[in-house]
């Protein structure tokens, strides 16, 4: 990773390497601070700043925000974007470890690197973390996990993955993306006792409740999505007002958190719409949902 960095920092004559961390992985911190300080001749200062352990803390415009020492994360309006005006106003590319670590071993072998780190984690044994050339399905990371023989749905893409019935997808970003993925690197199984219905409406909640609250489509889109879901233990089942709402947070919001927010719904009603069906009618498919009249009292 600081090898990857290093080479950027050449490329554009950086001034500062910074390497931001949650500030709850206390492991990888110490770990990179070592790394750090025994780096030899990096072609700029070298620092690890530690962020909150929030999942909008990622987001690049408010992991800068979190290395400036702000304690209140909002995303930032672009343009002019992190490249024009980043750290303290300066320029500043930003990239995750795993994409600079690729860099580096593109370098050091001459081409480019054509493999993908994917973890493999929930409804199975313990988790797993592989690589995968990017012509590989997906499905190939299963043999690295027990308990993953039998899968309803998995989340392809971290929180806000998107839902597939298949992992006949082959690991490269493109086409994750052209499957309605996400790229994070993670698969995320969920067993035959599993709602997706519930799966997708904690996401919007989660997102609901932690987004910066900054503008208007994500702070209030994500409080509709997850109130349209809720509606479906009540008999109603919006499609098409689900689906507009989701594309107006994917046209409209500032930063990726809003733009990704809805795509579990999404794709989950393309994969999984009986499921829906169902549970408009008053009946959860997995059996793991309270009766309607449960819910409407609690």
């Amino acid at each position: 990773m600081l090898d990857g960095a290093a080479a950027v920092a050449r490329v554009t004559d950086a001034e500062r390497i910074v390497v931001y961390i949650s500030e709850e992985d206390e492991r990888a911190v110490d770990q990179v601070e070592t790394a750090v300080w025994e780096y030899p001749d990096p072609p700029a200062p070298m620092s690890v700043v530690t962020g909150p352990d929030v999942y909008r803390a990622a987001e690049p415009t408010m992991a800068i925000e979190a290395i400036e020492g702000n304690h209140r994360l909002e995303a930032r309006l672009r343009p002019p974007g992190p490249d024009e005006a980043g750290i303290h106003d300066r320029p500043t590319v930003v990239h995750t470890a795993r994409t600079v670590a690729h860099l580096a071993a593109a370098l050091d072998t001459g081409s480019p690197a054509d493999s993908r780190l994917v973890t493999v984690t929930g409804d199975v044994a313990a988790p797993a973390t592989v690589e995968l050339p990017e012509q590989a399905r997906l499905a190939a990371a299963l043999d690295a996990v027990d308990g993953a023989e039998e899968y309803k749905a998995a989340c392809v893409g971290g929180r806000f993955g998107g839902l597939t019935d298949s992992l006949d997808v082959r690991a490269g970003p493109e086409s994750l993306l052209d499957a309605g993925l996400g790229t994070e690197g993670v698969v995320e199984l969920l067993g035959e006792d599993r709602c997706v219905v519930k799966f997708v409406g904690d996401r919007a909640q989660f997102a609901a409740d932690t987004n910066c609250g900054r503008c208007v489509p994500c702070r209030e889109g994500t409080t509709q999505l997850a109130e349209l879901l809720r509606d479906l233990y009540d008999g109603r089942y919006r499609r098409d007002g689900i689906e507009e709402l989701i594309g107006v947070m994917e046209r409209s919001s500032i930063c990726t958190f809003g733009v990704d927010a809805g795509r579990p719904t999404r794709t989950a009603m393309t994969e999984f719409e009986s499921e829906f069906h169902a549970h408009a009618d008053g009946r959860c498919p997995a059996g793991s949902c309270p009766r309607k009249a449960e819910v409407s009292t609690t």
